[in-house]
């Protein structure tokens, strides 16, 4: 392990990236079955059924679980090499909330008249907890691994000063 870094910064880094890897797999999963299903019900009814709108939400949240998968990756590469992590862990924890956002506040939108406002809320809040989390152990880190930079480069005192 090494000196310097906040252990509970790193832990809570490691236990989010693991959850986002979890969850950008099983939201792949489901979103390309949900996108599958779209595109099967558009094909069915002959164009009848209107997908374009569903398409786009689909398509976010699919763009948003990849990216949420490739996050928790480089999150947990972090908490193990915290010297060697750049800034870029903020760029996808940003564009994972982003696109978090996005997907479901479109398909908030598009289906506000048919789905319970619980239900909306509960997507858009858990869309978006991981990544806020995520973004808040990076900065963690980062400012553990900035006052470990400091204190190196401090001069040394004299023995007789203090």
């Amino acid at each position: 392990m090494e000196q310097g870094y906040d252990p509970a910064g790193r832990t809570l880094l490691k236990i989010t990236g693991v959850l986002m890897i979890v969850f950008g797999a099983f939201g792949l999963l489901v979103y390309t079955l949900g996108l599958a299903a779209v595109l099967g019900l558009s094909y069915a009814t002959g164009g009848i059924f209107s997908a374009s709108g569903d398409l786009i939400g689909m398509g976010l949240l699919l763009a948003g679980a990849l990216v949420e998968l490739i996050t928790g990756i480089l999150g947990v590469r972090a908490a193990k090499r915290p010297a060697q992590a750049g800034k870029g862990r903020y760029v996808w924890g940003a564009l994972s909330l982003l696109l978090a956002l996005a997907g479901m506040g479109h398909i908030a939108l598009r289906a506000s008249a048919s789905a319970p406002v619980w239900e909306l809320v509960l997507g858009l809040v858990l869309g978006a907890v991981l990544p806020i989390v995520y973004l808040v152990a990076a900065a963690w880190l980062l400012h553990s691994n900035r006052l470990e930079l400091a204190e190196e480069e401090a001069p040394e005192s004299a023995p007789g000063e203090n």
